[in-house]
């Protein structure tokens, strides 16, 4: 059953496509992860959460269970996929003091469409103003408030039964490159990344069940592979020195700064594995997510490997606990009494109504 070492992200479809009926199917993902194409747009609330109730049922169909990761990328300001009245906080260098309100908000709302995993919080500290990507989604250029701000946000939202997943391990702050688009490196010293990348990491990893990884190279942490690739990055500092317990899940494997690791023998599923990967995020905007089945094809090949297998074992268990602490999966409209309380607690992003209507 290696399909749950994977997480499919959907086609850009709002009712399942038969690419992604046939793939849910036979692959038997962990979840899938949801995007913006994945939600009727332009349509009143009742009429698109309906249509997306349909789609969640379609997919429960197909995995044969109701049991599954329901995810998003719902940090807020530029990355939001939800339509309105969804609230639509600011980035979340608006509202680090008011984190923990929002955090409690965002769980009411995502739960209310059976999201029991938020791709979320930022937790790279914005160290360097040239970062094309993280910039203003990140709390603060000080790790220590970084660090505050995002327990604070995922204390609130695990509280209302919403697994957060803070990303991205071991920091995506210090870059100059987009990893979407390359792969980036970074130079620094070890005891930077110790006062400044891994600082609130280290704070927030006792309270999750989820860590995402980076897909950048650490000089000092392993230089000839990216942190979702790297024993050191993952087993040794995340897992040892950090003393993390939970499953790790890498950023989309599709996204350039990584897909050439992915393109060898076949061996980039189980190196990512070893290393202390436990579920690999494949997604339609970068690849044929048809790909996965491949990449299972090719752990279950190693299964004579004594060492694979055992690393495989371990890494299945991680995903079997992740799984034992999700809910059922119910959709349900909230009221707009709700949704206008949510949208007076912090900035909303721009162009957001104050007060959300039920259109």
């Amino acid at each position: 059953d290696y399909g749950k070492h994977f997480v499919i992200g959907l086609q850009p479809t709002t009712t399942l496509s038969d690419h992604d009926r046939r793939l849910l199917a036979e692959l038997k993902p962990a979840g899938v992860v949801l995007f913006s194409a994945n939600f009727r747009r332009g349509l009143v609330y009742d009429e698109w959460l309906a249509a997306y109730e349909q789609l969640i049922a379609e997919i429960a169909a197909c995995l044969e269970t109701s049991h599954f990761l329901l995810m998003i990328d719902h940090e807020h300001g530029r990355v939001v996929r939800t339509p309105p009245p969804i609230t639509r906080f600011a980035a979340a260098n608006r509202w680090a003091q008011q984190a923990g309100a929002v955090g409690a908000a965002t769980a009411i709302e995502l739960g209310s469409l059976g999201i029991n995993v938020n791709l979320a919080p930022v937790v790279d500290v914005a160290s360097n103003p040239r970062n094309p990507v993280i910039g203003d989604r990140s709390f603060s250029s000080d790790p220590e408030e970084v660090a505050a701000a995002a327990t604070a946000y995922i204390d609130a939202l695990q509280a209302g039964g919403v697994l957060a997943c803070p990303k991205h391990f071991p920091g995506h702050g210090d870059t100059e490159i987009d990893s979407h688009l390359a792969l980036p490196r970074v130079r620094e010293p070890m005891s930077v990344l110790e006062r400044r990348e891994l600082l609130p990491f280290r704070r927030v990893v006792p309270r999750v069940k989820l860590v995402m990884t980076a897909h950048i190279v650490f000089d000092a942490i392993e230089a000839e592979v990216p942190a979702t690739l790297s024993p050191r990055a993952l087993t040794d500092i995340l897992r040892g020195e950090l003393g993390y317990t939970g499953a790790v899940i890498s950023d989309d494997i599709g996204m350039r700064g990584i897909a050439p690791f992915f393109a060898d023998d076949g061996s980039a599923p189980l190196r990512a594995i070893r290393a202390g990967c436990d579920l690999l995020m494949v997604c339609a905007s970068a690849m044929d997510t048809r790909a996965a089945l491949a990449m299972a094809a090719a752990l279950a090949a190693h299964g004579s490997d004594e060492a694979a297998a055992a690393a495989l074992g371990r890494s299945r268990m991680r995903v079997e606990r992740l799984l034992a602490d999700i809910g059922p999966i119910r959709v349900h409209r909230l009221t707009d009494e709700v949704l206008a309380a949510h949208a007076r607690i912090a900035p909303l992003h721009a162009g957001t109504a104050a007060s959300p209507s039920p259109g």
